[in-house]
């Protein structure tokens, strides 16, 4: 994806991967993992999100993936690239040396703005039953101008202790006493906390309410979602709007949220 210069601001990459299915005499599975990478002419550029995300399939079945990533403001010509491996998988003697993968990667300039929420998780982070995080927030000071929400969670059941940590170092947060085959049942609202001038919550508006099962084949599941319309829904007293995102666990096993490539990109309108 060639980005021309001049663009200025921050230029959102959505991106939607398909893992075409694979006969196998046996059952086996795949855990497969996205990025995005830009360039300028002085090498690497930096990206406020890469847009990181994995998730578990079997090959006989395929899968599919979405997310975004989002550059930093430059006056630089970028060249972007999706890149995609298969950092792990069950290993045998039918000579599988890749995945077959279809992909379409876009760029969206703002007509106003894309601004990245903020992180309000540190590291990954253990959720048991019944617990609720507050996983992201962005203020906007003048709701109007709301256009979309492109929002991602990375998630990871306890269905085994690895794989329940972001990067490669430190301990993982599923210990051995906590893991079992039982699916995690995660709730995921996206809430809007309208403010008067005085910065007083004055109501809320549920943009989204959705229960998943991130089960024992799955492990690694990331939820995406994209919202347009956001303006439609404002509510004609608010001076300002926080948008946040809960994730909740209702029952079954306990799940680890990873900070790393859990993110949303809220768009506005001029």
């Amino acid at each position: 994806m060639d980005i021309p210069a001049g663009t200025s601001g921050a230029v959102l990459l959505p991106y939607d991967v398909n893992v075409e299915s694979l006969a196998a005499a046996a059952p086996r599975a795949a855990m497969v993992a996205f990025r995005i990478e830009c360039h300028d002419d002085d090498g690497r550029a930096e990206m406020q999100s890469d847009g990181k995300l994995s998730t578990n399939v079997f090959l006989a079945h395929g899968g599919n993936v979405s997310g975004q990533a989002l550059t930093a403001p430059t006056e630089k010509a970028l060249k972007c690239a999706l890149l995609a491996s298969a950092p792990f998988i069950e290993s045998t003697e039918d000579g599988l040396t890749s995945l077959a993968v279809q992909a379409d990667l876009r760029s969206e300039s703002p007509d106003g703005e894309h601004l990245l929420a903020l992180d309000r998780l540190d590291d990954a982070t253990l959720v048991q039953t019944g617990q609720a995080e507050y996983v992201l927030s962005l203020k906007v000071d003048d709701p109007a101008v709301l256009d979309s929400m492109s929002t991602t969670v990375r998630l990871t059941s306890c269905t085994v202790v690895g794989g329940s940590r972001d990067g490669g170092t430190g301990e993982n947060l599923c210990l051995e006493s906590m893991t079992g085959r039982e699916s995690s049942t995660v709730r995921i609202r996206v809430i809007a906390r309208w403010l008067n001038a005085d910065g007083e919550v004055t109501g809320t508006t549920k943009y989204w309410d959705e229960t998943l099962a991130v089960d024992y084949n799955t492990h690694h599941v990331p939820w995406t979602l994209r919202q347009g319309d956001m303006a439609q829904r404002v509510s004609d007293s608010a001076d300002a709007v926080v948008l946040v995102v809960q994730v909740q666990s209702l029952a079954g096993t306990p799940f680890v949220i990873h900070a790393d490539g859990t993110d949303a990109v809220i768009s506005t309108r001029r």
